[in-house]
């Protein structure tokens, strides 16, 4: 028969933050060691609220497995003395063991022949097993800050008030800092404090919903979600979409209760950007969008209880709302009556790096940078406001909006110099110069953005790495692997034709004496640290790391040009002929790879499959060579597949490493030539294919 075991921790309120990874380490520490015992469950669920954890694990055996273990004891020759009698070796192991010394087993091993004894131990019930393993993984919850209480206990994360502990609803008795485990719990400390008993997972989940409490919380998410997309609807608007928010009022509540509020018309003037995050920065709130753009004069939230009868969570949640909302707009007053020309002289004040100098030499740099960018791409028209951004990029750190709301960094300045007048492309190039900052982010607007996201990523990873502070395993102070992550999606996903090798040496330049590492020493790393940020772009897409590898070992030109040919080798892989060629380009790299480089010689192929090899081999290699300069690596990759039943009458019927050194060196420089060719696109000799396949090929 199987059981279920419910485990309940209460204690003071614990930080949203830390709930999710408490609980999850919890349930791992506990199956792993429930796993160790033979006692694995069938389901593991977990919950939490701010003030309980809860494990329930369901489908456990009543008790462990009963156990037999060899032991060895002393090796037959010191078990007994020259006339027969067990030695005080053999006496003292028979009695460890609580057998007689003749009821030990001889036991052949690589060492010589040994004496050894069955122990057999009686499984436990899970109860015990529990008893044991709960309080020791409970208390090693990792916890990323932890306190003392009362007279020294601890340390835990918040001091414990009690904890329920039962398996098939019996109590599994353990003690933990003080707390008797029992079936005993209590519900919201003010609207339900009474204690209550249950006997098993479904009656209390069935207790607490009685009391309002959902300690699912993917349950409350989805109750706080529907509740509030109703109450948006109501107010004649639609909920602003913020997933992140909804997981933290998810997890800072147990009764997912929906409170709205509302603020003065007035605030309605400020940007919706700064609305938003100040309402969601200072009071976790959501926003409702009006039907045709813009805010409504509202907000909602979580609150902790199922109503609010006499408004006092409303009033006290609006009070605090118009405080809040009355500084975001003194912020914005005061930035306003500034300009952004006056906040960009504070830059000098702001520094970017101690020894890269401040944010106003980097906009120097970034402004420089755009224009080699533009000029390398051809962008002429674009490349007025792409300057003009890159100036304007770094201005609203020094902004009292910013310093108050971090998050807004480049999307205040942005608003700032669209209320200021300057182009679309200008404005939205500073509002989107963080994006993407994930694999989800969209790219910037409009060339000159991608222009000016792209400059400053580099500059800053150039900057970092010329300074040898390059990020080794988990380490990265400076983001720059997020950094260049979205070099590689601008330049990939914006389709931009550039050697970002080239621009990455002219960004060097640019830091003169800062930097005291060379270009080549910079490049040497700042390639392969690129090249990882792109395998992981591309193995997104669904490339396989074979066929990325195979790319990049022909070498990089652009991006987008390396992205194409990883997409023909990656359609090409299917096709009739691939893997012939393949199994080819490697027999040839086998073969040529010590060989020095010889001319071709046509007068002296002689046997019939190297003639029609040559033949065919000269008629393609002119149109590969074509193709590939046009990027058109389909046609370049299938006119290589041409080859393919040549190639293999060639392997068959002549004798490479023939007797005649001219007719081998020949030989061998033929292949060559056409190993060179079917590299043009991807080096296939990086192609792995799989052991099966290639035993069918042969």
């Amino acid at each position: 028969m199987l059981g279920e075991y419910l485990l309940e921790v209460r204690s003071e309120e614990i930080p949203a933050r830390m709930l999710e990874p408490g609980v999850r380490e919890l349930a791992t520490r506990v199956f792993e060691e429930l796993m160790s015992r033979n006692l694995a469950p069938a389901e593991v669920e977990t919950g939490y609220a701010p003030r309980r954890l809860v494990l329930v694990l369901t489908g456990l055996p009543e008790r462990e497995p009963d156990r037999e273990e060899q032991m060895m004891g002393p090796p037959v020759r010191a078990a007994y003395t020259a006339d027969g009698a067990p030695t005080p070796a053999l006496i003292g192991f028979a009695k460890r063991c609580g057998v007689e010394p003749d009821q030990l087993a001889r036991v052949k091993t690589d060492k010589g022949e040994y004496l050894a004894a069955t122990k057999k131990t009686e499984g436990k019930p899970t109860a015990d097993v529990l008893a044991e393993i709960v309080p020791r993984a409970l208390a090693g919850i990792s916890w990323a800050k932890t306190m003392r209480w009362g007279s020294g206990e601890g340390p835990w994360v918040r001091p414990v008030h009690g904890v329920v502990s039962l398996f098939d609803g019996a109590v599994v008795p353990f003690t933990f800092f003080g707390i008797a485990a029992g079936d005993t719990t209590e519900g919201h400390p003010n609207l339900s404090p009474a204690p209550f008993q249950v006997t098993g997972a479904e009656a209390y989940r069935r207790e607490l919903a009685q009391r309002d409490i959902e300690v699912r919380p993917a349950e409350r998410r989805k109750t706080l979600a529907d509740t509030m997309q109703k109450r948006a609807e109501a107010l004649g608007g639609i909920l602003v979409d913020d997933p992140a928010l909804l997981d933290k009022l998810a997890a800072i509540c147990e009764i997912p209760g929906v409170m709205e509020g509302h603020f003065d018309e007035s605030f309605l003037e400020l940007p919706a950007e700064v609305l938003a995050t100040s309402l969601r920065d200072h009071q976790s709130a959501l926003t409702v969008e009006a039907p045709g753009g813009g805010l409504l004069p509202c907000f909602l939230t979580v609150m902790d209880r199922p109503d609010d009868p006499k408004g006092r969570a409303r009033s006290g949640n609006e009070w605090v709302v118009a405080a809040r909302l009355a500084d975001a707009r003194f912020f914005y007053g005061e930035d306003r009556k500034a300009g952004l020309a006056h906040r960009a002289k504070q830059l000098d004040r702001l520094a970017f790096h101690d020894r890269l100098g401040s944010y106003a030499t980097k906009s120097e740099r970034l402004a420089a940078l755009v224009t080699v960018i533009c000029d390398a791409l051809g962008w002429k028209e674009e490349k007025d406001s792409a300057v003009t951004a890159a100036r304007l990029l770094k201005v609203d750190l020094a902004t009292e909006m910013v310093k108050e709301f971090t998050s807004l960094q480049g999307i205040v300045g942005g608003i700032y110099a669209r209320e200021e007048g300057q182009s679309e492309a200008v404005w939205q190039a500073v509002y989107d110069q963080y994006l993407p900052a994930s694999t989800e982010d969209r790219l910037p607007r409009g060339h000159a953005g991608l222009v000016a996201g792209l400059a400053d990523r580099l500059d800053t990873v150039v900057g970092i790495f010329g300074l040898g502070l390059i990020p080794t395993g988990s380490k990265d102070p400076f983001g720059l692997r997020r950094a260049a992550q979205g070099i590689v999606r601008i330049a990939l996903e914006g389709n931009l034709a550039l050697d970002l090798e080239a621009v990455a040496a002219e960004a060097v330049k640019l830091f003169g004496d800062r930097v005291k590492r060379s270009a080549a020493q910079i490049l040497d790393d700042l390639r392969p640290f690129l090249h990882d940020r792109l395998r992981y772009v591309l193995g997104l897409r669904g490339y396989a790391y074979d066929e990325i590898e195979a790319a990049l070992a022909v070498g990089v030109t652009t991006l987008p040009d390396l992205a194409a040919r990883v997409d023909a080798l990656h359609r090409m892989r299917e096709e009739p002929g691939f893997l012939t060629v393949v199994l080819a380009a490697k027999r040839i790299a086998n073969i040529v790879k010590d060989a020095a480089e010889n001319p071709l010689d046509a007068s002296l192929l002689a046997e019939p499959a190297e003639k029609d090899l040559h033949t065919a081999f000269d008629g393609l290699r002119h149109e590969v060579e074509e193709a590939a300069a046009a990027r058109d690596y389909d046609r370049c990759l299938r006119r290589i597949l041409d080859l393919a039943p040549v190639l293999d009458r060639f392997f068959v019927e002549v004798l490479v490493m023939a007797e005649d050194p001219k007719v081998r060196q020949n030989r061998i420089a033929l292949l060559q030539a056409i190993g060179k060719t079917v590299s043009r696109t991807a080096r296939l000799t990086e192609v792995v294919v799989d052991k099966a396949e290639a035993r069918g090929k042969g």
